[in-house]
C-alpha cells in the first residue's frame, strides 16, 4: 500500500516567483526582498526603471522635446511606482541597483518564501511614509526630470 501511495501522492510543486524588477523567473530561496523605500530612494533604478520600453518613449520625449505631458507621465509613474505597499522581491542581478545590506535583503527573502509573500520586513509600506519628507522630494526629482538622461544623450 505504501508503495501505491507514493505512486498517486501529488507531488509539490516547487514554488516560484517574478523579479519585481526584470521578471525574471526565481525559484524558492532565491532573491533579496526589499521595501519600496528602498527602491524608490535608488537613482540606478529609476535610470533603469526609466529606459524601459514601456518608459522609453516619454523619457526621449522628455529630453530631447521637453514635452511637458511626457514629463508629467514620468512623475505619475515615480507616484505610482512609491505608492507601492507590498514586498519587492528581486533576483541576482537586479540587486545590484541598490545600496541596501545584501544580508539582511537575502534574510528578508527567505523570510518572503517561508510565508508565502506574507511578510512585513521593517519600513514596508509606501515609500512617501517611510522616507523623510525631503529624501522623497529629492528621489521624485531626480526620477521625474534627471533619470536616464545619461542614456539619452548616447541614443
Amino acid at each position: 500500500m505504501g508503495l501505491l501511495n507514493n505512486l498517486f501522492k501529488k507531488k509539490k510543486k516547487p514554488a516560484v516567483a517574478s523579479c519585481s524588477i526584470c521578471k525574471a523567473h526565481m525559484e524558492e530561496g532565491e532573491g533579496y526582498a526589499l521595501t519600496t523605500a528602498e527602491v524608490v530612494s535608488s537613482k540606478p533604478y529609476w535610470d533603469h526603471k526609466m529606459m524601459e520600453p514601456e518608459t522609453l518613449s516619454y523619457t526621449h520625449a522628455h529630453f530631447k522635446s521637453q514635452d511637458e505631458t511626457a514629463t508629467k507621465m514620468r512623475g505619475i509613474i515615480f507616484e505610482k511606482t512609491a505608492e507601492k505597499e507590498q514586498t519587492w522581491l528581486t533576483c541576482e542581478s537586479c540587486i545590484r541597483h541598490f545600496e541596501v545590506d545584501e544580508s539582511k535583503a537575502k534574510n528578508y527573502a527567505t523570510d518572503w518564501w517561508s510565508t508565502q509573500g506574507n511578510v512585513e520586513i521593517p519600513n514596508s509600506g509606501n515609500a512617501k511614509d517611510n522616507l523623510e519628507a525631503d529624501v522623497y522630494e529629492e528621489v521624485k526629482q531626480y526620477a521625474t526630470m534627471e533619470a536616464g538622461a545619461q542614456s539619452v544623450k548616447y541614443a
